[in-house]
């Protein structure tokens, strides 16, 4: 039986590191789900839904949205990110996914609802990474660390992007001058 040569403690190494590195690095990103909550009154006119997960960061940037939004005569639907396949765009005037770059990839439900025909003028994804560059491919997304120092300034930009597609909905439903009637133009086409 030969004795360890350097190629095979090299190997035996390289493992370990990566079984350590995979036990260690999973429990970093949530495993809890969010319960789910609403605000405001689901007669509202604009509707938007907020799938996210659990942090400190993401919690945070979720409250400061949630503190900005709630005043505004606007329905908030708050849901984990594991219930987007029971989310439909087309009901919600804009959608807001908050999410972690889980080993090399957004978690598997945004993934699969990204990638299925979305309206995605309506959609905004802020994806947290360790040096914020993470995204997937062909996702207008804000990318950020999970820095607490960031909160206020994402929060905002999530908030203004979703203040620019409501005030992009109510541009379509102007009345008709001829007949005095609401026209809806909605969901309109952006360029």
């Amino acid at each position: 039986m030969p004795i360890l040569t350097r190629y095979n403690t090299g190997i035996i190494a390289i493992i370990l590191i990566s079984v350590a590195f995979f036990i260690l690095y999973e429990p970093r990103y949530p495993t809890e789900n969010l319960k789910s909550f609403e605000i405001n009154s689901p007669e509202l006119e604009n509707k938007i839904v907020i799938a996210t997960q659990l942090s400190e960061f993401k919690n945070a940037v979720l409250m400061e949205v949630l503190r900005q939004l709630s005043i505004q005569q606007v329905f908030i639907k708050v849901i984990d990110v594991k219930e987007l396949d029971g989310i439909s765009d087309k009901d919600w005037d804009a959608v807001v996914i908050i999410h972690t770059w889980e080993n090399w990839a957004p978690p598997p439900a945004v993934k699969t609802w990204l990638e299925q025909e979305r309206k995605h003028e309506k959609i905004i994804v802020l994806t947290t990474s360790g040096n914020a560059q993470y995204k997937m491919q062909g996702i207008n997304a804000i990318t950020s660390a999970s820095r607490m120092s960031n909160v206020t300034t994402i929060a905002n930009e999530i908030v203004i992007r979703v203040t620019l597609i409501l005030n992009r909905k109510a541009e379509h439903h102007k009345p008709s001058r001829s007949t005095g009637t609401w026209q809806y133009d909605y969901p309109p086409s952006f360029p």
